[in-house]
């Protein structure tokens, strides 16, 4: 595999921003490529996931191209004050990927998936823009916050208020409505995982009970864990195995 970070102008941003890649560089992988998109948590950034995890070497065998943005503390939204992060992933990322590697630009050539705010944001994004992304996936995933009292999540993220709003819950960025928005048909296959011992542990148990009662098709699992890079490096590995199974590879 091939590693790259890609220095660009963002135009969403109206800012310099930057993502790492990793991609095929074996001519004998079938192109096009599809694409695994994987953001990162609320205290990090681009370069996380290649610090952190062997994400290189796992995906070494597939002929898959993992796109790592920067999020920011941003929570993968347009800010109602701030910064649009969902526009800088959505058109300027996907768009620059799209332009410059031979990838599948089509949904069944896009995964996404992430951790704890990335968590939020592949399940945030990939609901949202069901018509992009073919596979989510999520790790200790922060998927309620929008449920709960606002001060909970300023507590965490005192970007909250800027971000969301007073009145977060069951707005157009909280998953649980976007859920109840959109056709269950088209909702792509969804994967969900959570350590035991993790603080974000009740929100994934809500969030899995909600699609459950309303039956829409998903995978969730509990693991022993905590909040931490021991836990991904781990879990990262049954999201890939979960995303080329859904994903259009090439042969």
């Amino acid at each position: 595999m091939a590693f790259a970070t890609i220095q660009y102008f963002s135009r969403s941003l109206m800012k310099a921003s930057a993502f790492n890649i990793i991609f095929p560089d074996d001519p004998a992988k079938a192109r096009p490529w599809s694409t695994f998109y994987l953001l990162h948590g609320l205290s990090d950034d681009h370069t996380i996931w290649a610090r952190r995890t062997s994400i290189e070497r796992y995906v070494q065998d597939f002929p898959l191209v993992v796109v790592m943005p920067d999020g920011g503390r941003n929570w993968y939204t347009n800010a109602q004050e701030g910064y649009a992060y969902e526009d800088d992933l959505i058109k300027d990322v996907v768009g620059l990927v799209e332009r410059t590697f031979p990838v599948r630009a089509e949904r069944e050539g896009r995964a996404i998936g992430g951790l704890s705010m990335g968590g939020y944001g592949a399940v945030k994004l990939g609901l949202k823009h069901h018509e992009m992304f073919c596979s989510v996936n999520s790790h200790s995933g922060a998927v309620g916050f929008l449920q709960a009292d606002p001060k909970e999540g300023k507590k965490l993220s005192p970007e909250f208020p800027r971000i969301f709003g007073k009145e977060p819950k069951n707005g157009p960025e909280d998953p649980f409505a976007i859920v109840e928005r959109i056709d269950h048909g088209r909702i792509p296959a969804m994967r969900i995982d959570c350590g035991t011992e993790d603080f974000l542990l009740q929100q994934n148990r809500d969030f899995h009970k909600f699609l459950e009662d309303r039956h829409i098709a998903h995978e969730y699992q509990e693991f022993p864990g905590n909040h931490n890079w021991g836990y991904w490096d781990e879990h990262i590995q049954e999201a890939i195995a979960f995303h080329t199974r859904n994903l259009k590879i090439a042969k």
